[in-house]
C-alpha cells in the first residue's frame, strides 16, 4: 500500500503547482499533460502487455524447467537407483570376493600346512626308504656275494655229482657185469665141479673098477707094482682135489670180496642219496632266498616308483600353489579395482547430491525471486489501474522507475545467487542505488527516458530474466514445445534508445516525448 501514498503525495504537488501558476498555466498545460498521459497510459498498456506476455513466457519457462526438472529428478533417481543396485551388487561381489579370497586364503594355508607336512612326512619316509634300500642292497650284495660262492660251490657239487653219478652208474653196470659174470663164472665153477666131481666119481669108479679090475689081473702078478701106482694115482687126485679146493676158496673169497664192494657202493649209493636230498633241501631254500629277493627287489622298485610319484605329485602341488598365489593376487587386484571404483561411485553419488541440493536450493531462491517479482508485478498493476482515472505524474513515474530498480535488484540478487545459472556470464551487472527522494520540489530530478534507463540498468537479454540457463546439451522436449506459442519459441523484444524527458515546475519545460518502439513479431 505505500506505493498509493506516493502515488497521492506525487498528486498533490502538481495540483499546489497548478494552485500557484494561476489559471493561465492550468489551461496551457491541459492539453500537453492529456496529450502525454494518453502516450504515457499508452505506453504503460504496452509495456504491461509486454510484461504479461514476459510473464507468460517466463511461465512456459518455468513449465519447461519444471518438465526438465521432472526429468532431471527421474534420472537422478533412477542414476539413485542404479547407484544403490550398483553398490549393492558390488558390495555383494566383494562380500562374495572376500569370502571367497577368505577361502581360498585358508585353503591355500591348509594346503601348505598339508604340503609342509607332507613334505616332511614324504623327505622322513624317502630318508627312511632310502636307508633301508641302502641295508637292503647292502645285505642283498653280500648275500648275493654269499650265494654266488654257494651257487659256485654247488655247480661244482652239481659237477662232482654228476661225475660221480655217471661213476656210480657205470660202477652199478660194472658190479652188475661183474655179478652176472660172477654168477656165470660160479655157476660154470659149479657146474664144472659137479661135472669134474662125477666124471671124476665116474673116472674113480672106472678106474677103481679098472683098478680093481687090473689088480685082480695084477694081483695075482705084481700086487705091489699096482698098489704103488695106485697110491701115486692117488696122490695126483688128492692134489688136483686140494687144487680145486683152492680155487672154490679162492672163487669163495673173491665173492666175499665183491659183496663187501657192493656193501661199500650199497652205502656210497646211500649216502650220495642222502647229500643229494641235503642238497635238495638247500637248493629249495636258496630258491626260496632268491624269490624272497626279487620280490623285495620288486617291492623295491615299487617303492621307488611311488617315491618318483610323490615327487611328481609334490611337483604338481607346488605348480597348483603357484596357480592359487597367482589366482589370489589376480583376485586381490580385481578387488582394489572393485574398491577405487566403489570409490569413485560414491564419490559421484557425493557429488549428484551435492548437485541435487545446490540446484534444490537456487531452485528455492528462484521461487522466492520469482514469487517477489510476481508481487512487485501485482503492485505495479495495482498502482496502474488506480492511476488510470487520474493525470499523469511525475512522482507515479518516479516511484513506478523505484519499484522497477527494486525488481531489478532484486533479480540481480537472484542472478548473484545463482551465478552458475546465468544465461549472459560475459555481462556484469551493475549495483543500481535507490532514488534520492531528498531533492527539493521546485527542481526535479533530470532523467532520461524511462525505457532508455531500464535498458541500462538490466543486465538481462530482452525476453529474459537470465534465472535459468539454457543449455546447449539439454534439448527440450517437442511434446513440451509443441504446446508454446511462436512468440514463445522465436520471438525477440527489442528496445530502442529514447530521447530524454526534461521536467521542470511549468508543463512549458516538456520536451516531446516519443512512445518506446516495441517490435513484436505475429503470434
Amino acid at each position: 500500500m505505500a506505493p498509493k501514498k506516493k502515488a497521492t503525495q506525487g498528486a498533490k504537488e502538481p495540483e499546489v503547482k497548478k494552485k500557484k501558476g494561476g489559471k493561465k498555466d492550468a489551461s496551457t498545460a491541459n492539453k500537453p499533460m492529456e496529450t502525454l498521459g494518453e502516450e504515457i497510459r499508452e505506453f504503460y498498456h504496452i509495456q504491461i502487455r509486454d510484461l504479461e506476455d514476459r510473464l507468460a513466457r517466463y511461465q512456459r519457462k518455468w513449465d519447461e524447467l519444471a518438465v526438465q526438472e521432472k526429468l532431471f529428478r527421474q534420472e537422478f533417481e533412477q542414476l539413485a537407483n542404479n547407484k544403490k543396485e550398483i553398490v549393492a551388487f558390488l558390495k555383494r561381489t566383494l562380500n562374495q570376493r572376500v569370502d571367497e579370497i577368505t577361502d581360498l586364503s585358508e585353503q591355500l594355508q591348509s594346503l601348505q600346512l598339508a604340503k609342509e607336512m607332507e613334505k616332511d612326512a614324504f623327505e622322513a619316509q624317502l630318508a627312511q626308504v632310502r636307508h633301508e634300500f641302502q641295508e637292503t642292497k647292502d645285505q642283498l650284495t653280500t648275500e648275493n656275494i654269499t650265494l654266488g660262492g654257494k651257487l659256485a660251490a654247488l655247480e661244482e657239487f652239481r659237477l662232482q655229482k654228476e661225475e660221480l653219478t655217471e661213476k656210480f652208474v657205470s660202477l652199478e653196470d660194472q658190479l652188475r657185469k661183474q655179478e652176472g659174470e660172477y654168477k656165470d663164472y660160479v655157476y660154470n665153477l659149479e657146474k664144472k665141479s659137479v661135472l669134474d666131481k662125477d666124471r671124476l666119481r665116474k673116472e674113480i669108479i672106472q678106474r677103481v673098477n679098472l683098478v680093481a679090475t687090473e689088480f685082480r689081473k695084477v694081483a695075482t702078478n705084481q700086487m705091489w707094482d699096482t698098489t704103488k701106482r695106485a697110491i701115486m694115482e692117488n696122490n695126483t687126485v688128492t692134489l688136483q682135489l686140494s687144487k680145486i679146493s683152492r680155487q672154490g676158496m679162492q672163487l669163495l673169497q673173491e665173492n666175499e670180496q665183491l659183496k663187501g664192494t657192493q656193501d661199500k657202493l650199497c652205502k656210497q649209493l646211500d649216502l650220495l642219496e642222502n647229500t643229494q636230498k641235503v642238497m635238495a633241501r638247500h637248493s629249495r631254500g636258496h630258491h626260496k632266498v632268491i624269490l624272497m629277493l626279487t620280490e623285495k627287489c620288486r617291492e623295491q622298485q615299487q617303492g621307488r616308483a611311488e617315491a618318483e610319484r610323490l615327487c611328481l605329485r609334490l611337483s604338481q602341488l607346488e605348480q597348483s600353489h603357484g596357480q592359487l598365489q597367482h589366482d589370489h593376487q589376480a583376485l586381490r587386484s580385481q578387488r582394489d579395482q572393485l574398491n577405487l571404483q566403489l570409490e569413485r561411485q560414491q564419490a559421484k553419488a557425493e557429488r549428484l547430491q551435492r548437485e541435487l541440493t545446490e540446484e534444490q536450493k537456487v531452485r528455492a531462491s528462484l521461487e522466492t525471486a520469482l514469487a517477489q517479482a510476481t508481487f512487485f508485478l501485482q503492485d505495479i498493476l495495482q498502482m496502474q489501474s488506480d492511476e488510470e482515472g487520474g493525470d499523469f505524474d511525475v512522482v507515479f513515474q518516479l516511484q513506478l522507475k523505484e519499484m522497477l530498480q527494486q525488481l531489478l535488484t532484486m533479480l540481480s540478487s537472484a542472478l548473484v545467487l545463482s551465478p552458475q545459472l546465468a544465461v549472459c556470464p560475459r555481462r556484469k551487472s551493475q549495483p543500481h542505488g535507490p532514488p534520492k527522494e531528498s531533492q527539493p520540489s521546485t527542481q526535479p530530478p533530470r532523467m532520461g527516458s524511462l525505457p532508455q534507463q531500464l535498458s541500462s540498468n538490466t543486465p538481462y537479454q530482452p525476453g529474459d530474466l537470465g534465472l535459468v540457463p539454457r543449455r546447449a546439451h539439454i534439448p527440450p522436449n517437442p511434446e513440451d514445445l509443441r504446446l508454446l506459442s511462436h512468440t514463445t519459441r522465436v520471438g525477440t523484444f527489442q528496445l530502442h534508445s529514447y530521447p530524454e524527458i526534461h521536467t521542470s515546475g511549468s508543463p512549458k519545460r516538456f520536451k516531446k516525448f516519443s512512445l518506446p518502439e516495441v517490435s513484436l513479431l505475429s503470434k
